[in-house]
């Protein structure tokens, strides 16, 4: 079941400022949603400055919880808050039951509660220590497919079903790239950094979901590739300037399950059309558009940051005959 958050005693009145710190909304999109749905509706003291109840607040975090699920603003914003519950339940439902199965190994249990009570503990130099251990006993490639990979499914499910906290499930994704980063350096210093192809990594706009994008660099490390990662919300132009410039042989984008189709296949069609047929487009990621045969020709797409090795050993192959 879904679990109400608690309520605030009912005479708290907060500022405009409280709410964006208890919601992590900016003041600038409240009040562009009252303006456009009319919610929230604030009060405003005798100076005129808004100010907010409890009721509001409870309303805003079911909404912010939400749009981090997925949602739009027009979807949600206007629904009272019986309806927002019932969308979250019914969200909750949907990751449970009905979905695709994982491409992927599931995680051990035992090893899956082991770290999300560590997290929900805040035991961070536990669960670094933890990674190390499994990137020592199994190395980076198994680790990224067998562990990180199934165990950032299970926090992200944790913190839909309020186990864990916005912040905690930040705590992990913070203490695996920090991680996977130090490999990286591990593996580049090795000499692991050398040869064809020249890769650019990056994100669209709007995509804030960087982990998936650093597990690709990794694969391509481990496979010696030239990697150039610019981080992600690069703009399409940037990103054929970027390719232009700095002489790539393949572009590799990342997409999460929570980007709008109507998004991602304008820019993948554009970038498809304006790169230079000799430059690979590569994406992944869990963005069910991705599996769709809406997908631009001459996009590669790949479920699970492994299949890299074999895309890369293909160009490689191909261009070895030119």
């Amino acid at each position: 079941m879904l679990k109400r958050l608690a309520p605030s005693p009912a005479s708290v009145v907060l500022s405009i400022a409280d709410m964006e710190r208890e919601t992590g909304l900016g003041k600038d999109t409240l009040r562009v949603w009252e303006r456009r749905y009319g919610f929230p509706t604030p009060s405003r003291d005798a100076n005129g400055v808004r100010r907010y109840d409890e009721a509001q607040l409870q309303r805003l975090r079911l909404i912010k919880r939400l749009l981090d699920a997925g949602q739009r603003p027009h979807q949600v914003v206007p629904l009272p808050e019986p309806e927002l519950q019932a969308r979250l339940q019914e969200r909750l439902q949907a990751q449970h039951a009905g979905q695709p199965p994982s491409p992927h190994p599931a995680l051990e249990p035992v090893l899956c509660q082991q770290w999300l009570s560590a997290l929900q503990a805040n035991q961070t130099e536990t669960l670094r220590l933890r990674l190390h251990e499994q990137l020592l006993r199994h190395g980076l490639g198994s680790t990224i497919e067998d562990f990180i990979v199934p165990l950032s499914v299970a926090v992200g499910q944790a913190w839909l079903d309020e186990r864990i906290s916005v912040f905690q499930e930040h705590l992990h994704s913070e203490i695996v790239q920090s991680v996977l980063r130090q490999a990286l350096v591990q593996l580049d210093q090795q000499g692991h950094s050398g040869t064809p192809p020249r890769v650019l990594l990056t994100t669209l706009p709007n995509e804030h979901h960087a982990l998936g994008l650093l597990m690709a660099e990794c694969f391509l490390a481990l496979q010696h590739c030239q990697r150039l990662p610019l981080g992600p919300n690069t703009p399409v132009l940037e990103v054929l300037a970027a390719a232009q410039q700095l002489q790539i042989d393949a572009v590799a984008l990342s997409f999460s399950s929570h980007h709008p189709p109507n998004e991602v296949l304008p820019a993948l069609r554009q970038l498809r059309a304006q790169l230079p047929s000799t430059v690979a487009l590569w994406v992944g990621g869990n963005a069910p558009v991705l599996r769709s045969s809406r997908l631009p020709a001459g996009v590669t797409a790949l479920r699970r940051a492994c299949e890299l090795e074999a895309v890369v050993a293909q160009w490689r192959a191909e261009h070895s005959a030119i």
